[in-house]
């Protein structure tokens, strides 16, 4: 049963249950919930993750109204985070104790619980992984250290420039566009404390480990299907112009750049379909849809995820659409693809082939 239906069977049936008596979590979390309809709350109240949820859903009903005042909402979400002991929470300790580094030099991302207002995930990072310089565009970030510590970097959009350039790189011209940014924290981040970010402050931010490191974050809202996460290549060897502060930076103009794309007969784009496992909750479906072939992502083979288009610029060499993703089928020698690499952002991620 998944969360939300759990927590909707605690606010309608736990009151009737004939084991009322042993449901002790239960009437906690509905008493919790009630304090939360009646706004009794303060920063002193030690919740569960039933009554967290249930105060995050209020919280994040905020962004609907006009203005939304994000920073009083990025306080309130840290706040809240603030109070929860997560490692304490039945859920997340089976994440934590189930924890393997399945894609070494690369953080293991599992979501905890999403809806279209806001999701929350856990990031588990070995000493050395990082996450470069990116954005959360039209998002509100709140990140609480578990465990170890971060330093975070977080930069504010300054200025878009004219300047661009072209490179060709394994069959795509990509234009990098210019800009500058302005650095508004830096800082390392130690376990039990908070870091935040909204869509127009700190947005740009990179996270860098010092040590191994779990991290719950809350995105309000959640990622979309169309969600496009621009990352930037920062010069932080000197101030722009003498600005302090504020430093060169450049991404890939999506709108500009485009792959050489090939023609694959059908027979070639054969090989590639199936399904592929990254790990026991994230799976790579490839199907052809008329003449194109699609990439799914889902966290089990029956679930609907996330599609993305692949574009082939050589044989078994693909770029995802609108994405800086490439992907590389493993060809064996009955010329069938044994399994996929999807390179992201400079680390890569292999999938086996199981059907």
């Amino acid at each position: 049963m998944d969360d939300f239906k759990r927590r909707e069977f605690i606010k309608l049936s736990a009151l009737g249950f004939a084991g009322i008596a042993l449901q002790l979590n239960s009437i906690t979390t509905y008493a919790q919930s009630a304090n939360a309809h009646f706004g009794k709350w303060n920063q002193d109240t030690a919740i569960n993750w039933d009554a967290f949820l249930e105060r995050l859903t209020q919280l994040a009903k905020t962004q609907y109204e006009i203005p939304w005042d994000q920073k009083q909402y990025t306080q309130q979400v840290k706040q809240l985070l603030l109070q929860c002991h997560f490692p304490g929470f039945e859920n997340i300790r089976k994440e934590l104790e189930s924890y393997e580094d399945r894609t070494p030099n690369m953080a293991e991302a599992t979501n905890l619980h999403m809806e279209v207002d806001f999701q929350v995930s856990l990031f588990q990072f070995e000493k050395g992984e990082y996450i470069p310089h990116h954005d959360h565009p039209d998002m509100t970030g709140v990140i609480n250290v578990v465990s170890g510590s971060i330093l975070a970097k977080n930069y504010s959009l300054e200025e878009q420039l004219s300047t661009t350039r072209e490179i060709i790189k394994n069959g795509r011209k990509e234009v990098m566009q210019k800009c500058t940014v302005r650095e508004v924290g830096n800082e390392i981040i130690e376990g039990g404390h908070v870091s935040v970010l909204t869509a127009h402050e700190g947005n740009i931010h990179s996270i860098m480990p010092n040590l191994y490191t779990q991290m719950v974050d809350v995105f309000t809202p959640a990622y979309k299907q169309d969600t496009s996460t621009i990352w930037y290549q920062v010069n932080e060897d000197g101030f722009s112009e003498g600005q302090k502060n504020v430093f060169e930076a450049e991404y890939v103009n999506k709108e500009l750049s485009e792959v050489n794309v090939i023609k694959l007969r059908n027979r070639k784009l054969n090989r590639y379909v199936g399904a592929y496992k990254v790990r026991e909750t994230s799976y790579l479906k490839v199907y052809k849809k008329e003449d194109d072939i699609i990439l799914e992502r889902t966290p089990n083979l029956d679930t609907p995820g996330m599609l993305m288009k692949l574009l082939p610029y050589e044989h078994n060499k693909f770029w995802v659409e609108d994405q800086p993703i490439r992907c590389v089928f493993n060809i064996g020698d009955r010329k069938e693809a044994e399994s996929l690499t999807l390179f992201v952002s400079g680390t890569s991620i292999t999938a086996n082939k199981i059907k």
